[in-house]
């Protein structure tokens, strides 16, 4: 009995300093943007990412329900708080204007990391962005 206390102590310990930390991400998505929304929880569920979300996410926002994000419970903690960053700059952007911008949200994602210190990151990201976004762009000029 005693373990089983200890484990839902632990469970709900790890729950509240999630919720706390991803909070903190979703006011620092607020001040990139230099824009406002209402907090929304993070759904953390691999089986409803793969059911719902693109193929090979690790998560997805929609704007049912007010806005939803859902991610995969297994997402590394390495990519944790930037792909939590990112769906946060996506649900902030479209609850303001009613449309994302993938590169914007990109971007930001470097910039985001670059503020945390994690250049290393930041560096991997930022050849991302310029492989997906900006290649495009030169292609459709």
């Amino acid at each position: 009995m005693k373990y089983i206390k200890n484990g839902i102590f632990a469970s709900l310990f790890m729950i509240c300093t999630t919720a706390l930390a991803n909070e903190a991400i979703f006011e620092s998505a607020k001040e990139h943007l230099n824009l406002d929304s209402r907090y929304i929880q993070i759904e953390y569920n691999t089986n409803i990412v793969e059911d719902f979300c693109p193929k090979q996410s690790v998560g997805c926002y929609t704007s049912a329900d007010r806005g939803r994000i859902i991610v995969r419970d297994d997402l590394s903690k390495t990519h944790h708080d930037v792909v939590i960053f990112g769906l946060y700059t996506d649900y902030i952007q479209h609850s303001n204007t009613g449309l994302i911008d993938s590169s914007l949200t990109c971007d930001l994602k470097v910039n985001y990391l670059k503020t945390e210190s994690q250049n290393n990151l930041a560096n991997l990201y930022s050849g991302q962005c310029d492989a997906i976004y900006r290649n495009k762009v030169l292609v459709m000029n």
